[in-house]
């Protein structure tokens, strides 16, 4: 008797979904413009059902059907919404990040050329022809009237000032 009521069951379930999954689908594309995701929660819904098929009763199905998909819809649409305020939120925290991150280094970066100002000569020079001006060292030694050695040394002596302004420490060779 049993076998005979599902066996019942699963063909009532069968024409039903035959003869309602398009309506179904049309519903839910009215309210989400997505073919693929309108699909997916249709066949969610009607997994639902068939999951729940002892209590299928064809009389009341399809309007449990509209209920189910409108607010698997809804639940989407939520979920949609969330992730964009998620998302943006986001983004302007990442903005905010960057104008805070990019004002810090422009500070940096005035404070390293006022102190290269104030570098002795031929430093000052040395630095403002390397860093500033992008010249190679042979370049600035040719310039300044040293040996390339020399430039690396008034390199080396600028750089120990600004990392000792900003209290860098530095180990020649360590990472």
């Amino acid at each position: 008797m049993e076998t005979e009521n599902k066996e019942y069951l699963r063909k009532e379930f069968e024409k039903f979904y035959k003869e309602n999954y398009s309506r179904f689908y049309y519903y839910a594309l009215s309210l989400i413009p997505d073919d693929e995701i309108c699909k997916d929660l249709v066949n969610d819904s009607f997994h639902y059902l068939w999951e729940h098929i002892d209590s299928f009763q064809p009389q009341t199905a399809r309007k449990y059907m509209f209920t189910h998909v409108h607010h698997l819809s809804i639940d989407h649409i939520r979920h949609v919404k969330m992730e964009e305020n998620n998302r943006e939120a986001y983004l302007n925290m990442v903005r905010e990040w960057n104008d805070k991150e990019h004002r810090e280094s422009e500070e940096r970066i005035r404070i390293i050329i006022k102190l290269m100002d104030e570098m002795q000569e031929p430093t000052h020079t040395i630095m403002n022809q390397c860093y500033l001006h992008k010249k190679k060292y042979r370049e600035v030694a040719e310039m300044v009237g040293l040996s390339e050695s020399g430039v690396r040394k008034h390199i080396m002596k600028g750089l120990d000032i600004i990392r000792a302004y900003f209290k860098v420490n530095y180990k020649k060779g360590s990472n």
